[in-house]
């Protein structure tokens, strides 16, 4: 196919266009990960800085209580588990281990989530 010259000028300035376009994106994409990278570290760092300790220490303030309220009781009566005990018990560690896997996810860092292409 024949194109005049006019026409060739204007499909090589939209293809510089696009070209310029796709390298400003992969720029944008690429400080986008990097940034969200960053704010993944920093929020691990505040987890485990902030939260982590003030969960661990409510949660010790609440559970120390109970737990010795429970040793004292037991060691009054001895009492068995039914099977209902079990089956909360499994349900709470799988709760506990869903939970820790979505805040892991959340967290982690996917090195290999922007893959590079080779310009032409």
């Amino acid at each position: 196919m024949d194109l005049s010259k006019r026409r060739e000028r204007e499909l090589s300035r939209l293809s510089a266009d696009a070209s310029e376009l796709w390298h400003k994106q992969r720029d944008l994409f690429s400080r986008a990960g990097n940034l969200l990278r960053d704010a993944g570290g920093q929020a691990g760092d505040i987890g485990r800085d902030e939260v982590y300790p003030r969960t661990r220490d409510s949660l010790e303030h609440v559970l120390a209580p109970a737990v010795a309220r429970i040793k004292r009781g037991s060691s009054e009566r001895e009492s068995k588990l039914g099977p209902g005990a079990y089956v909360l018990m499994a349900i709470g560690a799988a709760t506990v281990a869903v939970i820790g896997y979505a805040v892991w996810s959340t967290l982690r860092s996917d090195e290999d989530l922007w893959v590079e292409t080779d310009d032409e």
